[in-house]
């Protein structure tokens, strides 16, 4: 994607972002309007003037102020749980199903079907559905006088409550993985400033210090093998921090993995022994950035793998199409080990490694399985779903 479309993008969440702002803003006026000059709020103690300030005054800190829960955590959660609460209260209290304010509870739903997922989403939408209709039904007076015109004032406040939650998947409204992918672009970008600035300074001054200790061996006629070892070792080190830290500064998930992961195949080839071959049945993959990097992540890994751990001389690497699925495949032909040890036994590099793959496939809503026994070779394998929640939006 182009940093111009980049550029539409984040205005459009911007815009999608303030919706739940300009609606609350609305709704107060509306709510605003009806008690101050057509019909007044009655059986309420608290007197209309008070009520509509003081309700302003919380809607203009939640306009001018949004808090952004979906970055605070538990903060976040809390005050818009609080929120929620709020808004019921409120209807309760100035009329129930007949209240003023009662477009005003529907902010709440209308935030979480805008930046939260389903599940959330509709939990939040029964509640204050439940809350509002329950109060009003469990008030006597209330049955004994129930009508068709109360029936219909349910009716069309369940309809609204339902169309706020629903509406935005409807018109395909995905703001959510938006802001989670600009989270871990953040992330990334912050993580490779901590490695430029610990890890990759550690290691050159380790090489400094080792080329020290080479030329101060030399002086006094001593030759180690295991003192090239170590140079070769950090150098090593270095290199793959070099690549760790250009996949979380530059890599933007462009379509362009099949090239990406072919490109450290090749890399294998060219720096060991071991024959490579590569076989993709498609030319291009239409992934989410997230999604992309992750898997990119996975194989990458799984060669680093086959490189220190297998001893293997030939690796086969099948890219396939299957149905909806994608299917990545690095088979090879070494040692091999035994899985259930290697994952009962955490403490492990290869354990760790195996567990940290795992943990991006799931990440990406795919499937990881590892196929090995001693003398056996090894096959990772990386099941994904190609589908609308997955393609290239960003």
């Amino acid at each position: 994607m182009s940093q111009r479309e980049r550029q539409a993008n984040r205005k459009w969440q911007d815009y999608i972002k303030a919706v739940p702002s300009i609606y609350r803003l609305l709704a107060f006026t509306i709510a605003a309007c009806q008690i101050l000059f057509f019909s007044p709020i009655t059986g309420s103690s608290i007197h209309p003037v008070i009520l509509v300030t003081t309700v302003g005054i919380y809607t203009v800190l939640k306009v001018l102020h949004p808090f952004k829960w979906y970055k605070n955590g538990i903060t976040g959660i809390i005050l818009f749980g609080s929120d929620i609460g709020i808004c019921i209260v409120l209807v309760i209290f100035t009329g129930g199903i007949h209240s003023p304010f009662l477009l005003y509870t529907l902010t709440p739903v209308l935030t979480a079907a805008l930046l939260l997922d389903r599940s959330i989403t509709f939990t939040i939408a029964a509640l204050s559905g439940a809350c509002v209709v329950g109060t009003y039904l469990g008030n006597p007076a209330f049955l004994a006088r129930i009508t068709l015109s109360e029936l219909s004032y349910f009716l069309v406040y369940i309809i609204a409550v339902c169309l706020t939650a629903i509406l935005p998947y409807l018109t395909n409204v995905d703001l959510r993985k938006h802001l989670q992918s600009e989270d871990i672009i953040s992330e990334r970008k912050r993580l490779s400033r901590e490695i430029h600035d610990g890890t990759a300074q550690t290691l050159t001054g380790l090489r400094w210090k080792v080329q020290l200790l080479r030329h101060r061996l030399k002086d006094m006629n001593i030759d180690l093998d295991e003192v090239d070892e170590l140079e070769k070792l950090v150098e090593q080190a270095m290199k793959d921090t070099r690549e760790s830290l250009e996949l979380l500064r530059n890599y933007s998930g462009n379509g362009d993995f099949i090239a990406k992961f072919r490109n450290s195949v090749d890399t294998l080839g060219q720096n060991t022994d071991i024959n490579c071959q590569f076989n993709s049945q498609t030319t291009s993959l239409h992934l989410d950035s997230l999604v992309e990097f992750e898997l990119l992540r996975i194989c990458q890994e799984a060669l680093t793998n086959v490189k220190k751990h297998s001893g293997a001389d030939n690796v086969e690497i099948q890219i396939t199409p299957v149905n909806n699925h994608i299917e990545v495949s690095i088979t090879d032909n070494g040692c091999g080990f035994d899985v259930k040890a290697i994952n009962n036994n955490g403490s492990k590099g290869e354990g760790h490694g195996l567990a940290v793959m795992q943990e991006r496939a799931e990440l990406i809503g795919g499937q990881f399985l590892v196929l090995s026994a001693p003398g056996r070779g090894t096959e990772v394998k990386v099941e994904l779903p190609l589908n609308s929640h997955h393609s290239n939006s960003l």
